[in-house]
């Protein structure tokens, strides 16, 4: 399963390197791009496979969080003759996780059917690169390569500090509560449309950060006790 991870992470996160790295929004006071010229923004073919290529792995993330989460037990003592119980393979941050996958799912189609596609875009991108090393560390781990594992969980510790605690509150989030308002720059959208939809993405975006937050105190935790042991 990390493995996999591993490979879509790592592949996805050149493509949007690569793709995304002469575009204006990723410039120094660039994200003001984001929202001009709404709702008459090109969709070019790569970031429509882009976009579709993040749907089907967060889908199927939320499907697969389910199938390791749960299984059919059976239930003498109850009317039916099976319960959906907790399965042993249940993360251990499964709450964290679900609400994660469910929030990430609703941005997805929101910011398509907005055609916000170019802010979800940096949200995608900055995720993808901090998971590169958070999957590098749990396969080392795996395999008790304890240099390794602490090589990599310090890695991840900064990387995630950089993208979800740095870049994504600090850029992404402060452009859509304080630029979003530029949607309604070219007269198209009726500004009572704007102030009804932006907290739909408020919440949500704050959500994800909010949970960044709490997984990185349980990375303190867990170096804590990589250090100590």
């Amino acid at each position: 399963e990390y493995v996999f991870r591993l490979f879509f992470h790592s592949c996805i996160s050149l493509v949007g390197i690569y793709y995304f790295w002469d575009k204006e929004w990723w410039k120094s006071g660039g994200t003001p791009s984001l929202f001009q010229q709404y709702p008459h923004q090109e969709i070019a073919p790569g970031m429509a496979w882009y976009y579709l290529l993040q749907c089907s792995y967060n889908a199927d993330a939320l499907v697969s969080l389910l199938e390791m989460s749960f299984e059919v037990q059976p239930n003498p003592k109850g009317i039916l003759p099976y319960r959906l119980g907790w399965s042993k393979t249940v993360r251990g941050d499964f709450r964290e996780m679900f609400i994660h996958h469910i929030v990430t799912n609703v941005l997805i189609i929101g910011s398509s059917f907005f055609r916000l596609t170019r802010v979800g875009s940096m949200v995608f991108l900055v995720h993808d690169i901090s998971d590169v090393p958070v999957d590098l560390s749990k396969l080392a781990n795996f395999l008790k390569w304890k240099t390794t594992t602490a090589l990599c969980f310090a890695t991840m510790v900064l990387v995630w500090c950089l993208t979800r605690l740095g870049i994504l509150p600090f850029v992404i989030y402060r452009c859509v509560l304080y630029e979003s308002w530029l949607v309604c720059q070219s007269g198209v959208v009726d500004p009572i449309y704007y102030v009804h939809y932006k907290p739909f993405f408020v919440v949500l975006v704050g959500l994800l950060i909010t949970l960044h937050l709490a997984w990185f105190t349980m990375f303190l935790q867990m170096g804590w006790v990589l250090i100590s042991k």
